[in-house]
């Protein structure tokens, strides 16, 4: 495994903060006192280290619960369905989310730091790094609730009960928080530091926080100097970025590829949460995997046939396909028998370096099958109550050549903030603010491009010309659902955007598909088939009519019971119920349970 710098020390777990209070005043060799910690770059640098483990985002909490929560993945039916939602809370999304033991140890450093002897400079870079954790958290706080307690300091005892905060005021304190941390911060760190914050995150994510606050969510009345103001952030953390030598990779799965340092560490991370085994790792290679090479673990990132089919063709058109010749296209039938129903064919190259479908090879390195094709037809999987709940599985994240043994000790860092990512929100921002077409077609045409998709004559990457204002946030918004696909965006992405409450997404379930056997082939066992499906050319037979002799796909509802409906005023989720029995001077959000803050002042 790869040696890693950051978050993988831990002595400071065992430190105590402790005073010299014993009768003779005699200081215990034992301990570490305050004093101590503030005036030893080695014991301040480790407390910081401590803030960065409790308060960075992880891989199980932060990506794949949220997955399942949007229209690309399955799960998370306890959120969208009327009157399912309570204070309580659920599962992903709606569970208790109050991060203030970690605020807390950010404030002990923030209140300390400047206390002791260490130099100007190193106090003035602690002091960053820890101001961009604290409006992390708060940023994730207020995304979720809209205003909370803001407690920017210690508090003793006597000042535990803290009302609410308006969200504006919120949002104000994060966005000083992050601009302050940018002035201190470098544009990059020495090999020892690798992966700490740079001036670069903050001012990304100073763009992102106020392209939220920006969004319909928190801006009901579509508030223009709203998007001028998260423009110009965004605007300026593009061109920093740039100037430290950021940018896009040379392909769209550089980052993901390997859990190598190169490409973990790649001009495109941004922002990062470090694992490094066996200090900390994930789950994330295992639980994508199918069973039969996983170890205990499988059912993350499951892509629905919504996503699936949502991938636009290899030239960057709407998906679909000409039957006829006469320009017009046919939509994917999944059930269909002929060319409409080979929906794999000729898609975007994100789509292969994200989705397996049924006979897709599949290069894992315990996979046995003939070719190494992966079979999700009913009887194709050897545990078949464990099998893909959608038809699909995912192949973003995976580390191939990783063995079955090892699958749960992978160390592949989670990227919270990735250079793409900023190039959209700018282009979001550019097309909400009007007037800026070209910066717009511009961006998406640079991600297209090193997507892999053609050009084509007009040198366009199939994108529509001379869009509408509206139509290019829609370009936009769906560039974003297909490059940063279980990247856990998309469910805050359509949380934000209110996607929830739009014609399109009101009474909609999504979809999976079904696949069997023919009637000529039902007969043979799993060894059987893949037999003779490789005979003669598996690849030749996935990619033709000839897939219709074997195999027969009939769709069916994720959703059973209900259909989506979230109302409105369920964007914003309650606060939970033992916070404010434990502290009488919080409000519940508006909406829920007699409910009294309004998440919009």
């Amino acid at each position: 495994m790869k040696s890693k710098y950051i978050l993988t020390i831990i002595l400071f777990a065992g430190f105590g903060l402790t005073g010299c209070n014993d009768v003779l005043d005699k200081k215990n060799l034992n301990a570490v006192t305050a004093e101590d910690t503030w005036n030893d770059v080695t014991l301040a640098t480790a407390f910081l280290d401590k803030c960065y483990k409790d308060n960075l985002p992880d891989w199980d909490a932060d990506v794949v619960q949220i997955n399942q929560y949007s229209d690309e993945g399955r799960g998370g039916e306890d959120f969208f369905y009327e009157g399912q939602l309570t204070s309580e809370g659920g599962d992903g999304p709606t569970a208790e989310y109050w991060p203030y033991e970690g605020i807390y140890k950010l404030n002990v450093l923030l209140d300390n730091i400047n206390t002791g002897s260490l130099t100007e400079d190193v106090r003035k870079k602690i002091e960053a790094q820890a101001l961009f954790l604290r409006a992390y958290r708060y940023f994730e706080l207020v995304k979720r609730y809209g205003g909370v307690p803001l407690i920017l300091s210690v508090q003793d005892r006597n000042q535990s009960e803290v009302p609410r905060e308006k969200t504006s005021v919120c949002i104000n304190q994060i966005v000083t928080d992050l601009e302050n941390a940018s002035t201190a911060l470098p544009a990059s760190w020495g090999s020892a530091d690798a992966g700490r914050i740079t001036r670069g995150a903050a001012l990304a994510m100073k763009g992102r926080v106020l392209m939220f606050y920006a969004s319909k969510q928190f801006n009901r009345n579509n508030d223009k100097a709203r998007w001028q103001m998260a423009y110009a952030a965004n605007f300026a953390a593009r061109k920093q970025l740039e100037e430290d030598g950021y940018g896009l990779n040379n392909s769209y799965d550089g980052t993901w590829k390997d859990n190598s340092d190169a490409c973990e560490l790649s001009k495109e991370v941004v922002f990062s949460s470090r694992y490094s085994y066996p200090a900390r790792y994930t789950d994330i290679n295992a639980g994508i995997r199918p069973l039969d090479y996983s170890q205990g673990k499988t059912g993350w990132n499951q892509p629905t046939l919504d996503l699936v089919l949502a991938y636009p063709m290899a030239d960057g058109t709407e998906p679909g396909i000409d039957i006829n010749g006469d320009g017009k296209k046919e939509a994917f039938n999944p059930e269909a028998t002929d060319e409409t129903g080979l929906f794999w064919l000729n898609r975007d190259p994100r789509f292969y370096r994200t989705i397996v479908t049924n006979a897709m090879i599949y290069p894992l390195i315990d996979n046995q099958y003939p070719e190494q094709r992966q079979y999700t037809y009913k009887g194709g999987e050897v545990e078949i109550a464990n099998s893909t709940k959608t038809g699909f599985y995912s192949c973003k994240f995976i580390n191939y050549n990783l063995p079955k043994v090892d699958v749960r000790k992978y160390d592949l860092d989670w990227v919270e903030i990735r250079f793409t990512e900023v190039l959209l929100n700018l282009a979001e921002c550019a097309a909400e603010v009007g007037g800026k077409d070209a910066e717009v077609y511009e961006i998406l045409k640079k991600i297209r491009e090193r997507a892999g998709i053609t050009p084509n004559a007009d040198e366009m990457y199939g994108l529509k010309p001379n869009m509408s204002q509206q139509e290019l946030i829609n370009a936009v918004l769906y560039e974003r659902r297909i490059e940063l696909a279980y990247e856990g965006k998309r469910f805050w992405d359509m949380r934000r955007r209110m996607m929830f409450s739009d014609s399109e997404y009101v009474g909609y379930a999504r979809e999976r598909i079904e696949i069997e056997l023919t009637d000529a082939k039902k007969n043979l066992s799993l060894s059987e088939l893949v037999k003779d499906f490789a005979e003669g050319g598996g690849e030749a037979k996935l990619n033709s009519l000839a897939y219709f002799d074997y195999f027969k796909t009939i769709v069916t509802r994720i959703d059973n019971k209900f259909q989506w409906n979230v109302g409105e005023n369920h964007y914003f989720f309650a606060l939970p119920k033992k916070h404010i029995e434990q502290n009488p001077k919080l409000e519940q959000t508006k909406g829920w349970n007699d409910g009294t803050f309004d998440p919009l002042l």
